[in-house]
Parts: structure tokens; sequence; C-alpha cells
């Protein structure tokens, strides 16, 4: 699934079904090339997480002119390793959010792999807040810490590294915004029908019905309202409004009912 990542509303690009006996990379490649032909201006950039960290990938967006960013693991240990010991010691830039939370950045241009025939950029950051949880019928406040890595083509001229982490935690909305949300509220973790051509036109028409209700949300209703009602409460009341209707027109049509002004 492709989403447009950056702005308040959930918005989907498209989808790609994995095919059976094919990895989730393989559909990613036929994404982002059909992604790549009709959105050319939406995006500069293509995010994902380690599994996309891949030469095929790479070259793609290259040949499109396109900046690639993904997180940095295991899958690629050379990489991981050079960054590791490279982006040691103190860091470039300190940040204190408003959450609260202490972050420490580390970034470096100049790294060499061979998931990329051009030199990549590496950031590191290093992420400290307190969390408060439940232990034994007590609250107890503990310190954690994060460490990620991001490799990508944007250089340092053109995106801080601070807006590098920005963006490459916010592909974790995709993930939340999307697939828990309209698993849990919009029936997108429900098969209706199990033709595969069925199965592909419900979950496109879903994700049309979604971004037009998200965009009223957004967009139409007023900041006080808009606090009271959450984004599934208007699809909940305009779906109460559809049965309405189609209740009153089918009395109507059978005679028990006025006709419709």
């Amino acid at each position: 699934m492709a989403h447009l990542i950056g702005f308040a509303l959930p918005i989907v690009l498209d989808i790609e079904m994995i095919r059976p006996g094919e990895g989730e990379i393989v559909a990613a490649r036929r994404l982002l090339g059909r992604l790549l032909e009709r959105y050319e201006r939406f995006f500069d950039a293509v995010e994902g997480d380690a599994l996309y960290f891949e030469s095929a990938l790479f070259e793609l967006c290259r040949k499109h002119r396109k900046h690639l960013l993904a997180v940095l693991k295991e899958n690629n240990p050379a990489l991981l390793a050079d960054a590791k010991a490279v982006l040691a010691g103190e860091p470039d830039l300190v940040r204190q959010e408003k959450n609260g939370r202490t972050i420490r950045y580390w970034d470096r241009e100049e790294f060499t792999s061979g998931a990329a025939a051009q030199p990549l950029r590496v950031v590191r950051t290093e992420e400290i807040w307190t969390h408060r949880e439940r232990v034994a019928g007590k609250w107890i406040v503990r310190e954690k810490t994060s460490n990620w890595f991001w490799g990508t083509t944007i250089p340092q001229d053109v995106m801080p590294p601070r807006q590098i982490a920005q963006a490459g935690h916010e592909r974790w909305s995709i993930e939340n915004r999307i697939f828990n949300d309209m698993g849990a509220h919009w029936g997108l973790d429900h098969c209706f029908h199990h033709d595969p051509a069925a199965i592909l036109n419900f979950i496109l028409i879903l994700f049309i019905a979604h971004t037009l209700v998200a965009c009223f949300h957004r967009l139409n209703m007023k900041d006080p309202v808009r606090g009271r009602f959450s984004l599934i409460a208007v699809a909940t009341q305009i779906l109460l409004g559809i049965v309405a209707l189609s209740a009153r027109d089918s009395a109507w049509r059978k005679g028990r009912a006025k006709p419709p002004p």
C-alpha cells in the first residue's frame, strides 16, 4: 500500500495485491513502478521499512529522480556495522521535544552499500523518554531509550537530520492510521467476497469512502464540532442516514409512506 505521509488526511494513493508464491517486495516494485508513472509529481521520496533497502528499488527511484528512505537493520549487516562505528561519540545535534523526549542526532554522508550504486547518507537517533506503567499494583516511572538508523539518498543540504527522523517515524502512520484503524472500524480485515477482482474492488471503494469522509471531517466541520465527533462517529452518522433514507424509500414504494420531497 502506498500512503502519502506528512499530511493531516490519511491519503492512500494505490495498492497492489501480493500474488501467490511471491514476497512483499516483488509486489512493492510493481506498485512503485505504477506510482512513478501516475503520480510522479505527488512526492519526492519513497519510504519503507528495512525490507525496502534493496538495489532494485534504489535503481527504480534513481531512474525517476526520486529519493529513497528506509530503516537500516540487520538485513544490511555490513552497512549497519559501518554506521555504528562511524556514528559514535558526541552527537551532531541534541533536541528537547515538546513531549519531553530528548533526541540526539548523528548524521554522515558518503556511506557505501551493495544495495545502492550511489553513496548513501545515514542518520542515527537516540531517543530518551520516561514511561509511566503499572507494576504489581503500583505506578512506576521508567526511563526508556531507543536507537534508530535510517539510510537515504536525500542529501544533507536538502533535509536536516531532524526532518529525516520525523519522516522515518511517519511510516508507522501507514500501520496505525490505515491498517489498524480501518481494520478495527471500517471492515478492512474482513473478506466479503472471495473472488480476487471483488476483493480488490471492495478495498479500493473502501479507501475512496474513507478519504471522502476524512475530507469532510477535516475540512468541512468546524473545530468545536469536530472536537466532539471522531471520524468513525461521522461515518456512523452518514451510514445511519443512508439506512433511514433507504427504509423510507422502500416504504414509499410499497405505498406505506408519503413520497419523498
